[in-house]
């Protein structure tokens, strides 16, 4: 069979192209989840954690995509895209001031406004890929200061120990409440707060913060004479 110039010099264009388009195909952003969310009770202090879900390195072009609340509708757009080859299973981390204020927080990525989301209830969306929403419930996040919500995947979401980690690797797991006997988050130290001390009365399953106030894994007389010492607004 025979070939004229015209075809040939198609066929190594085409060549070409491909091998140019290669690298490009290879990127994009396609890859980030929402992996972890964050709230005290006022929402004062949140955070959003995307992650590169799948080791791929160049899942960078993030200019003008957003991360958005169906509920409050608020929306933030990434001002700009990633250096290349750098996202493999890294991840982003979007907070609020008052998260950026607590002391050995990591450095927040990107500042989004304080209440960006709803704590009742939200759909948290990462541009059109469905794969990266994270959607709750009603009384499904916890506003306890340490617990946050993690993306189950294939499974259900789960709550845990909260661990925001930003683009450098930089983590920690953080306090969101300065007033520690403030045990609803609400600003003040109250009738909601004895109640829930009360409903924890007896040993802790696990050892936390959160009503066992003296630190000695039983929720008792000592933690209800610590929180009646502190009744009031937290300083």
């Amino acid at each position: 069979m025979k070939y004229g110039r015209r075809t040939i010099a198609l066929g190594v264009m085409s060549v070409g192209l491909v091998g140019i388009a290669g690298p490009q195909a290879m990127a994009g952003s396609h890859s980030w989840r929402i992996n972890e969310v964050f709230s005290n009770a006022d929402g004062t202090i949140q955070f959003i954690e995307l992650k590169e879900c799948c080791g791929a390195a160049n899942e960078i072009f993030l200019t003008g995509k957003w991360v958005r609340s169906q509920a409050t509708g608020n929306e933030f757009l990434f001002p700009g895209n990633l250096p290349p080859g750098s996202t493999a299973n890294k991840h982003l981390l979007l907070a609020t001031p008052g998260f950026a204020a607590l002391p050995g927080a990591p450095t927040p990525d990107y500042i989004i406004p304080a209440g960006f989301f709803a704590i009742n209830g939200d759909t948290i969306e990462y541009w059109f890929y469905t794969p990266a929403t994270l959607t709750f419930g009603p009384g499904e996040l916890p506003t306890d200061c340490i617990t946050s919500l993690h993306d189950g995947g294939a499974g259900p979401n789960f709550t845990g120990p909260n661990s925001p980690t930003n683009f450098a690797g930089e983590t920690a797991s953080v306090d969101a409440c300065p007033c520690p006997w403030d045990l609803d988050g609400s600003g003040d130290v109250g009738i909601l707060d004895l109640l829930a001390l009360l409903a924890a009365w007896g040993p802790c399953q696990v050892c936390v913060p959160s009503c066992d106030l003296d630190g000695d894994c039983n929720v008792g007389i000592l933690d209800l004479l610590i929180l009646l010492a502190n009744w009031g607004l937290c300083p």
